[in-house]
C-alpha cells in the first residue's frame, strides 16, 4: 500500500481555540498541521523544516506576525514560501504592511473554516505555478549572466539594438558602450571590414564567423570569434567570444604534435611535412634539396651508466650547439648572396637521431660544409655532473634529385650513408652512393638473417686454446663465435659482431656464447675431464648496461658453473671511454666471482695509472707486437715492459698471435706466462678441445710437443 506523503501546514496563533479549529479543518481535508504560538516559534520552525504553507496571525507575542514574516523570507528556501497572513484588521494599511513584510495572501477574521482549505489549496497553487516562474526567471538572469561570451542584437543597417549579456562590455575594450552605436565600431580597424561582411551575409540568412585578436592591458594577446545569426525577427544575432584558451590548447596542441618536448626542435612529423614541401618547390624551381641523417655515436653508454636525466642534458646541449652550427655555417654560405639564400632546419627525429634539411639555392660544395660544420661542433666535451662526455657524430647526405625523388628515398639513403660513416670509424660524414646502398641492403639482410641465426642453431662457439709457457699445458681457451649461414657460408665475425653491436644485439650475442660456454663446461666435467677458464669477449655495451652484472651472471648461475672458471675481456678502450663506471662494474662483477682480461693491450692508451685502478687478473699482449718481436727491436722493448709491468702488479701476461717458434722461444725467455696463437692451435669445436683435454701431457714434457699434439688436434 502506498503512503501519499500530506501536505504540511503551519499554523502560528497564540488563540488556542482558533488553533484547534484550524488543526481540525486542515487535517480533515488531507493536511498535516503544526501549531506555533508565537512569531519566534513560527522562523524557528521554518529554519528547522521549512512547510508547504503558513498561516500567521499578525498579533502574537514574542514576535508579531510581520516580523515573523520578514524573517522567514530571509530563511534559505523562504523566499518562495507562501505565507498567508491571518487578521482582525481589514483596513487598507494592514493589507499594505502584509505585502510590504513579504505575504502571500491574507485571510480575514472571523475564519470562514468550511473555505479555509479551499483558499489553502488555492494559494498553494498560485504559489507554486509563481515560484516555477520565478525560478525559471532566476535561471534566465544567471544563465545571461554567466555567458563569457558578448551576445548583441544588431539592425541591418549595422546598429546595436540591444546588449543580451552583462559579458557584452567585459569581451573587449571595443565592447563597451550604450546601445545605438555601430557594429563595427565594436572591434579593431584592421578587423571592421570582416566585421561589415559577417553582418551582411547574416543579413542574407547565412551564417557567418570571422576572428580577430586584441592585446589585452597585460601586453597578452587574446583571440576572439565573431559569430553572425539571423534571428528570424529581422535582426542579427552578434556572439562574441573569447577564444584565447582555445587557441592556447591548440598551439599546446600543435607544438606536441609537431616538436620535441626535451631539444624544443622540430620532430619527425613537422621535419616530414617541411621535407615533403621543399621537394614540391625544387622541383618546380629546380633548386636542389640536401638531407642529412646525424646520429650520435655509442650514445646508449651514457644512459646505461649515468641514466637518462645526464643522457637529456646532453641531448639538449648537442642539440644548441647543432643549431647553433647550422646557422653559422649558412650565414657563410650565403654571405653576399642576393635574393633567395639556403636555408636549414634541424630536427630531433629520434632518442638520439637528428636531421637537417637543406633547401632553397645552393652549390653542390655546401652540404659537406654543413656536415663538417655539425661535426666540429660537438668537439668540445660535453660537461655534465663532474663528467667530461666525448658525443661524436656520423652523418650521412643524400641529395634530390640525384639520390632520391621522394622524401621516403632521401631518408632512408641518407641513413644508408650514415651507417656508412659509422662502419668507417665514426665522427665523420658519408654522401650516398650507389655503393653505399648496396652495404647498406647488405647490412640489412645481414641484421635479419643475424637475428634468425641466433634463435635457428647456426652460430657455434669455437675455442682457441691458451697453453702454459714454462710447463707446457691447456690451461685455458678464448671463446670465439662462428655462423654458418646456410646459403652465405661461413660470415667473418668482424662483419656480423660490428652489425650486432649497431643493431643492438651484441648482449644477445653475448649471452648466447656465455649459456653455450657453460654447456660445454658441464659437458667436459660430466666426462672427468679438467674444466679449463674459458675467456668470453665482452662489448661496452655488455659492460656498461645497468643490468650488465644481472645479464652476464643470470646464464652462469643457471648452468651452475662456478664464475672462476668464466674470464670477461674487454679492450683498452670499452675501459677508458668511462674509467669510473668501468671500475664500478668491473668491481661488481669480480666480487660475483668472475676473472676479468683486458685485450689487445698496448694499442689503446690505458696508462699504468689506470691500470690500477681496475681489478684484472691478465693482460693480454696484442699480436700486432708479438709479430715483429724477433726482428723488431721496439716490439721487443714494448713486450719486454708489458711483461715486466704486468708481473708488478699481479697479472699473468698472455700472449697473443702466437705463430712461429723463435717467438714463443723469446716469450718463454722473458717470462710470458701464457701464449695462444697458430703454432700451439687454432680455434676449434668443443670435442676437439675434449680430445686436448683427455691427454695426458707429462708436466716435464717439452712445450713442442704439446704444440705438435694442438697442431694435430687443429
Amino acid at each position: 500500500m502506498t503512503v501519499v506523503a500530506r501536505t504540511q501546514v503551519l499554523v502560528a496563533d497564540d488563540d488556542g481555540l482558533v488553533a484547534d479549529i484550524a488543526t481540525g479543518t486542515l487535517e480533515a481535508a488531507g493536511f498535516s498541521v503544526t501549531v506555533v504560538a508565537s512569531g519566534r516559534a513560527a522562523v524557528e520552525h521554518c529554519a528547522r523544516h521549512m512547510p508547504a504553507i503558513a498561516l500567521l496571525d499578525v498579533e502574537m507575542p514574542d514576535g508579531n506576525g510581520y516580523d515573523a514574516c520578514r524573517a522567514i523570507r530571509a530563511l534559505p528556501g523562504g523566499e518562495f514560501l507562501p505565507i498567508v497572513m491571518v487578521t482582525g484588521l481589514d483596513d487598507q494599511a494592514s493589507i499594505e504592511l502584509s505585502y510590504q513584510a513579504g505575504a502571500t495572501d491574507f485571510i480575514g477574521k472571523p475564519v470562514n473554516w468550511a473555505l479555509l482549505p479551499h483558499r489553502v489549496r488555492y494559494v498553494l497553487r498560485g504559489a507554486n505555478a509563481n515560484r516555477e516562474l520565478r525560478i525559471s526567471e532566476q535561471k534566465n538572469a544567471a544563465f545571461l549572466q554567466a555567458i563569457p561570451d558578448g551576445l548583441f542584437l544588431v539592425s541591418r543597417a549595422g546598429a546595436i539594438v540591444h546588449r543580451l549579456s552583462a559579458a557584452a562590455g567585459a569581451v573587449s575594450p571595443f565592447a563597451a558602450g550604450p546601445d545605438g552605436g555601430a557594429f563595427v565600431e565594436l572591434f579593431p580597424p584592421g578587423s571592421r571590414l570582416d566585421a561589415a561582411c559577417a553582418l551582411e551575409r547574416a543579413s542574407d540568412g547565412a551564417a557567418s564567423s570571422f576572428e580577430f585578436s586584441i592585446r589585452g592591458r597585460d601586453r597578452a594577446q587574446r583571440h576572439f570569434e565573431c559569430r553572425c545569426l539571423d534571428n528570424g525577427a529581422g535582426l542579427v544575432l552578434a556572439i562574441i567570444r573569447d577564444v584565447s584558451k582555445r587557441k592556447e590548447a591548440e598551439a599546446r596542441i600543435h607544438r606536441l604534435a609537431y616538436f620535441d618536448t626535451l631539444t624544443e626542435l622540430p620532430n619527425r612529423e613537422w621535419i616530414g611535412d617541411h621535407l615533403a614541401r621543399s621537394l614540391e618547390v625544387a622541383r618546380t624551381r629546380g633548386n636542389p634539396v640536401a638531407l642529412l641523417y646525424l646520429d650520435l655515436d655509442q650514445f646508449k653508454r651514457i644512459n646505461d651508466t649515468l641514466g637518462h636525466d645526464v643522457g637529456d642534458e646532453v641531448l639538449r646541449t648537442a642539440a644548441e650547439r647543432l643549431q647553433a652550427a647550422l646557422g653559422r655555417a649558412l650565414d657563410g654560405v650565403n654571405v653576399g648572396q642576393r635574393g633567395a639564400a639556403a636555408q636549414g632546419r634541424l630536427a630531433r627525429v629520434g632518442g638520439d637521431e637528428f636531421v637537417v634539411v637543406l633547401d632553397g639555392p645552393w652549390g653542390p660544395e655546401v652540404p659537406a660544409l654543413v656536415a663538417e660544420a655539425l661535426l666540429n661542433s660537438l668537439v668540445p666535451t660535453v660537461e655534465q655532473r663532474g663528467y667530461a662526455l666525448s658525443v661524436t657524430p656520423s652523418i650521412g647526405i643524400a641529395v634530390f634529385p640525384e639520390h632520391g625523388a621522394t622524401a621516403q628515398e632521401l631518408l632512408k639513403n641518407a641513413d644508408g650513408a650514415m651507417y656508412e660513416a659509422k662502419s668507417a670509424g665514426r665522427n665523420r660524414f658519408s654522401v650516398f652512393s650507389r655503393s653505399v646502398n648496396e652495404r647498406a641492403m647488405k647490412r640489412l639482410s645481414l641484421e635479419v638473417a643475424l637475428r634468425g641465426a641466433i634463435a635457428g642453431q647456426q652460430l657455434q662457439v669455437h675455442y682457441q686454446p691458451k697453453f702454459a709457457i714454462r710447463e707446457p699445458a691447456l690451461v685455458g681457451a678464448e671463446a670465439l663465435l662462428r655462423w654458418n649461414h646456410p646459403k652465405l657460408g661461413a660470415v667473418s665475425p668482424s662483419e656480423f659482431i660490428r652489425v650486432a653491436e649497431d643493431c643492438g644485439l651484441i648482449s644477445d650475442l653475448t649471452r648466447w656464447t656465455l649459456e653455450q660456454v657453460c654447456r660445454d663446461l658441464n659437458a667436459w666435467r660430466h666426462q672427468g675431464l679438467v674444466q679449463p677458464r674459458i675467456a668470453v669477449n665482452l662489448s661496452g655495451r655488455d659492460l656498461m648496461a645497468a643490468d650488465s652484472v644481472l645479464r652476464i651472471s643470470d646464464p652462469v648461475l643457471a648452468a651452475g658453473v662456478p664464475a672462476s672458471l668464466i674470464e670477461l675481456e674487454l679492450t683498452e678502450g670499452i675501459l677508458m671511454e668511462d674509467a669510473t663506471a668501468a671500475g664500478r662494474w668491473l668491481t661488481a662483477l669480480k666480487e660475483f666471482g668472475f676473472a676479468v682480461a683486458i685485450d689487445d693491450f698496448g694499442t689503446g692508451y690505458c696508462s699504468l695509472s689506470y691500470l690500477k685502478r681496475f681489478p684484472l687478473d691478465t693482460l693480454k699482449i696484442d699480436r700486432s707486437f708479438v709479430a715483429d718481436v724477433v726482428a723488431n727491436g721496439e716490439d721487443a722493448s714494448i713486450v719486454r715492459a708489458i711483461i715486466a709491468m704486468g708481473h708488478n702488479l699481479g697479472l699473468r701476461i698472455v700472449a697473443e698471435g702466437v705463430e712461429t717458434e723463435a717467438q714463443l722461444q723469446f716469450l718463454k725467455a722473458e717470462g710470458c706466462d701464457m701464449a695462444q696463437g697458430y703454432l700451439l692451435g687454432r680455434a676449434a669445436p668443443a670435442h676437439r678441445i675434449a680430445e686436448l683435454l683427455q691427454q695426458a701431457v707429462p708436466r716435464k714434457a717439452t712445450i713442442a710437443s704439446g704444440v705438435t699434439e694442438s697442431r694435430r688436434l687443429a
